[in-house]
């Protein structure tokens, strides 16, 4: 069975504003891909890979890119079928979601539904 995440960016107030990910949501795979997309795919640069991430590929995201493919989105989908646009997914969207992953300009957060919100649950620095 999939794992459903949300792959985010930071906003203002300790929010988070992102795109439905229906693969590859599990946090070791998850943090692993998402680092590796970053540090080695984008040399570092957060932001970009973030607008890659989010921007470009606004329906989301049906598994990661890796070192082994450029991952699958809804949006560029091959199967007009597979199609799919959850729109902005935000701390706040009632989304059937396990976790979600903010990229933030220092480091990377898994967050899990608990409690009154999101709670961190793993939290790793960008580094090499």
């Amino acid at each position: 069975m999939s794992t459903r995440a949300i792959v985010a960016r930071p906003t203002e107030g300790g929010g988070f504003a992102g795109r439905y990910l229906h693969q590859d949501g599990d946090p070791a795979t998850a943090m692993r891909l998402l680092r590796d997309f970053v540090l080695l795919g984008h040399s570092g640069n957060v932001e970009a890979a973030t607008r890659i991430l989010l921007d470009e590929h606004p329906f989301g995201w049906i598994d990661l890119p890796d070192a082994e493919s450029d991952g699958e989105c809804f949006c560029h989908s091959v199967e007009t079928a597979s199609r799919l646009d959850t729109g902005l997914l935000t701390h706040e969207s009632d989304a059937d979601v396990e976790y979600a992953y903010v990229l933030h300009p220092d480091r990377l957060v898994a967050l899990a539904p608990g409690g009154d919100g999101w709670e961190p649950i793993r939290t790793s620095a960008w580094t090499h």
